[in-house]
């Protein structure tokens, strides 16, 4: 059996020709930063329409003085590490609220 890249030469290796593809290698150099700008923007604006639909089911929560509330321990940094240690700690009373129900 004779492979087909012998009979038939592809359009790609029939239009091959150097000066030409030094050239566009050279304006492609040129061109490059304006290649990485727009897919910088490209990325930019995927991440805005990520953030806005995930943004669109984040419940805002605000807590009141009072309210019991746990606390990761991950935050703390204190108390047993491993797999089988527990996530949370708590509960504990909030005593003043900041801001936005900090």
């Amino acid at each position: 059996m004779v492979p087909v890249e012998i009979t038939h030469t592809s359009p790609r290796v029939e239009d091959y020709e150097p000066e030409t593809n030094g050239e566009g290698l050279r304006l492609a150099l040129d061109l490059i930063d304006e290649v990485r700008d727009k897919a910088n923007a490209k990325i930019v604006q995927h991440q805005k329409r990520a953030s806005f639909y995930y943004n669109l089911r984040v419940k805002e929560r605000f807590f009141r003085q009072g309210d019991l509330v746990l606390r990761k321990i991950e935050a703390s940094g204190v108390g047993q590490k491993g797999k089988l240690a527990p996530n949370w700690e708590g509960p504990y009373h909030v005593k003043n609220v900041f801001e936005r129900g900090s």
